[in-house]
């Protein structure tokens, strides 16, 4: 029985470490595979176009549709924008649990890949607790809203399928987080 919890939550982490790879690197093609393989997705678009679409939603200058948590979730008075009080509570919370971000990431602690990742990290080191703190606190407050403006927002069937996915699963991490 111990074999079939571990693996289950070994498989956890592995779901947040590929989100996590989508949303940092972006659509490399070994990704899109991967994300192929694993969610059973069959997006007919070339990898060139996931790509361009990638940059097109995620990269703009303007901010608009960025992955970070602060710009969706931010303290009353408080103007949407890199940094703030969300971002200094999600680097809180990693923190508090040890670890520190290594400066070569180049993401600020609020990314939702850097979120994710340390999801994997969690579950990793057998960390429910934390976990279910964190998925409250943060994920569950602006991925699945989050994920819905992807899906308007993109043009190929792969990140529409993707958003879903991932706002299919936080919701559902959610859920049995807090049976």
């Amino acid at each position: 029985m111990l074999d079939i919890y571990e693996n289950q939550e070994a498989e956890r982490a592995e779901i947040y470490k590929l989100f996590s790879a989508l949303f940092m690197k972006g659509p490399t093609p070994e990704i899109v595979e991967e994300v192929k393989e694993v969610f059973r997705i069959e997006p007919q678009e070339p990898s060139e176009e996931i790509g361009k679409d990638f940059a097109a939603v995620f990269l703009r200058p303007d901010l608009h549709m960025s992955p970070y948590e602060s710009l969706y979730i931010f303290a009353p008075g408080e103007k949407p924008g890199l940094g703030g009080k969300t971002a200094r509570e999600v680097q809180s919370f990693y923190e508090a649990t040890g670890l520190t971000l290594a400066e070569e990431m180049n993401f600020m602690p609020d990314h939702l890949s850097v979120e994710l990742l340390f999801m994997s990290y969690l579950i990793d080191n057998g960390r429910f607790e934390e976990q279910k703190d964190f998925i409250e606190s943060h994920l569950f407050q602006w991925v699945p809203g989050y994920c819905d403006e992807v899906q308007r927002h993109a043009s190929t069937a792969f990140f529409k399928q993707a958003a879903n996915l991932l706002k299919e699963f936080i919701l559902s991490e959610h859920e049995s987080m807090s049976e």
